[in-house]
């Protein structure tokens, strides 16, 4: 055969002739020539022979027809994880992987036959032995040549409900080396050059079994983008995000963070990409804990300072997204990674459209739950599970509920938040069966527990708030947000603010991101600020997002009960307020409320009833009864009862809410 380039023995004449000379032609070229003659580090000091390092024409290896390479004899650590749903073969690792490993594991000479050891050079590549060296990319076994938990499994079947069926030839049922890998021929991918069995530009040959709902059909950001992969963190040869595609954030081999074979652990797989251009990342907005980044504020969900609590468990074969049990999301394991709220595999570019509160493109295909029913201001316990979320809300109650809390005491649980206040469950808030709330699950008018009139005028709404009224539904992140409200360097979104809660202003009222107490925190907003044009309220205080709440000598929507508060001073715990406090009347958390109008009660516990840290921490709030008029416009004095000292004298004449 005269593609042979050297001698060749009378001993391996019969191997050859069973080798068709375009993959000897493969071999010669390729990595897997181990001979004097080959191109890599890795090759014999004087052996001429090619196949011989492999392979034998008689009294071969039993393990493998012409097989002759030395097999290792260790046990081998299997990959495994909570989202690992394959089926270990009986024989681990199968025999056609057990042959790659006899070089790859590390542990047996790279020149190890059954006639001797083939002397063999290769530098650092090499240890003293002509082992792989441990340090070297191509040892998969890491030290002592046993670990595969950080590497693609093999000898696993396949589960045709999660995953494409692929049966490369020859393997059956089983994922094998082989299955991605041809070791006769190098650069069938000519970038990776790695013996793919095919091409892996855009994760081609990771498709043939995965089968990632809208990674391609969205498509995905990560599937679609052409930014270029910052330096270092492509191990493909591949530069921009959509040819590397899976291998973004997965290293097939030798992974970091071996449960799930991703780059780094949880947002660390995230971070090199997404901490800005100014950071070395290739996002424009900065989406971390390094300086200028939201992670870096106050106030953060803690995704950079909690790790290993993330724990997505089996998809049933009815979805392929995972998700996380209760158990996994409350105490002592609460945390929230960037999957939690965000799925690589199909979040698309593009923020939400405002008045509504369906699922944004950044948050597609994260999967959330929605409440089921309960009866006015008590926790709904039964949740439907939605893959992938539909609404904003059905995300954020995977946390703030009692799917993520357990049981809480009349909304209030005993976790205390970033802001310093205990964290309340929002499904109970956003109740539909509340008397009001703001309408993050349903518009005002399909709030079931809301009497008439549900809405208010437009006249109390600023646009575009103000139209539609009774339809329009909300996001949280209307609300909830960078406190860098217009930035072409920091992304929106509740990730980080040094404003407690999180609150945001609009790019209107850009510094209106405080409630319920003024930019310094120690005085309370006061009907007496918004009548006398003081306290910033008009450009600080929260509310006026949505509300214009006062103009030209006028309230909004002809309020009489603010008119009729605006100078009257009340005296709590000894000190004076001068003008009704806003949260004497209002709860402090105004997602909704057991009464209408958003009313709280002076029976009512902290943190609904707000407790004044200026003044001893005395509770504000001065309501003993509520009654909703028959008009927006309509409210006075007559509607409310209270016994502070200060208010008018009013009669308990009952018909209350409750």
């Amino acid at each position: 055969m005269s593609i042979l380039l050297g001698p060749v023995t009378k001993k391996y004449i019969g191997i050859l002739l069973f080798i068709p000379s375009l993959l000897l032609g493969q071999i010669v070229s390729s990595k897997h020539n181990l001979s004097v003659s080959g191109p890599g580090i890795v090759k014999a000091t004087s052996e001429q022979e090619i196949c011989k390092f492999c392979h034998i024409p008689h009294k071969a290896i039993v393990v493998e027809p012409l097989w002759d390479h030395t097999m290792s004899s260790v046990s081998y650590s299997q990959y495994t994880s909570t989202t690992f749903a394959s089926t270990y073969q009986a024989q681990y690792p199968n025999t056609k992987s057990k042959l790659c490993l006899s070089c790859h594991d590390g542990t047996i000479a790279v020149g190890a036959i059954s006639t001797g050891q083939i002397n063999v050079s290769g530098g650092a590549q090499l240890d003293a032995n002509q082992r792989i060296a441990t340090s070297a990319s191509s040892n998969i076994g890491g030290v002592g040549g046993t670990n595969l938990s950080d590497d693609h499994p093999i000898s696993v079947t396949f589960n045709t409900a999660k995953s494409n069926h692929f049966t490369p030839t020859g393997q059956a049922d089983a994922v094998n080396c082989t299955s991605c890998h041809d070791p006769h021929k190098e650069d069938r991918d000519i970038t990776i050059k790695k013996f793919l069995i095919q091409s892996n530009s855009a994760s081609a040959l990771c498709l043939k079994c995965h089968n990632v709902p809208n990674f391609t059909s969205g498509p995905s950001i990560h599937q679609s983008s052409t930014k270029t992969i910052p330096a270092g963190l492509s191990h493909t040869g591949y530069t921009t995000v959509a040819t590397n595609a899976c291998e973004s954030c997965h290293k097939p081999h030798s992974a970091t963070n071996a449960s799930r074979l991703i780059k780094g652990v949880e947002e660390a797989t995230c971070d090199p990409c997404h901490k800005g251009t100014t950071n070395g990342g290739i996002t424009a907005k900065n989406v971390s804990n390094a300086a200028g980044g939201p992670f870096a504020k106050i106030y953060t969900h803690p995704t950079f300072t909690v790790s290993g609590k993330h724990t997505p468990i089996n998809a049933s074969p009815v979805t392929t997204t995972n998700t996380e049990a209760s158990t996994n999301l409350n105490s002592p394991n609460r945390h929230a990674e960037c999957s939690d709220c965000h799925n690589p595999h199909a979040a698309k570019s593009g923020l939400h459209t405002t008045t509504t509160n369906i699922v944004s493109n950044v948050l597609s295909g994260a999967w959330g739950i929605e409440p089921g029913s309960a009866t006015i201001w008590s926790q709904p316990t039964i949740f439907t599970r939605y893959d992938p979320a539909v609404k904003e809300y059905q995300i954020c109650m995977k946390c703030h509920s009692y799917n993520g809390l357990g049981v809480v005491t009349n909304g209030v649980s005993t976790i205390i938040g970033p802001s310093g206040q205990n964290v309340t469950d929002q499904a109970l808030e956003y109740n539909v069966n509340n008397k009001s709330v703001h309408p993050v699950v349903v518009g005002l008018t399909n709030q079931t527990g809301s009497g008439t009139p549900k809405t208010l005028v437009a006249a109390q709404m600023s646009s575009p708030w103000n139209t539609t009224l009774g339809a329009n539904t909300m996001y949280c992140s209307d609300c909830h947000g960078n406190d860098a409200v217009v930035s072409a360097t920091e992304p929106d979104g509740p990730h980080g603010s040094n404003r407690k809660f999180m609150l945001k202003g609009t790019s209107t009222k850009p510094s209106a991101q405080y409630w319920p107490a003024n930019a310094g925190g120690t005085v309370v907003w006061t009907l007496r600020d918004v009548r006398s044009n003081t306290n910033s309220w008009s450009t600080n205080l929260f509310c006026v997002n949505c509300h214009p709440l006062y103009s030209a000598g006028t309230w909004s929507g002809n309020n009489i009960a603010h008119l009729e508060h605006e100078t009257r001073s009340i005296t709590i715990n000894g000190k004076t307020y001068t003008g009704v406090p806003c949260v004497s009347c209002h709860v402090a958390i105004p997602h909704g409320s057991k009464r209408s109008r958003l009313i709280g009660y002076r029976t009512d516990a902290a943190p609904y009833n707000y407790s004044d840290p200026t003044n001893a921490n005395a509770l504000l709030n001065v309501i003993s009864g509520f009654k909703k008029a028959t008009s927006p416009s309509a409210y006075q004095k007559s509607n409310c009862y209270s016994t502070q000292s200060g208010c008018t004298t009013h009669s308990n004449a009952g018909g209350y809410d409750p």
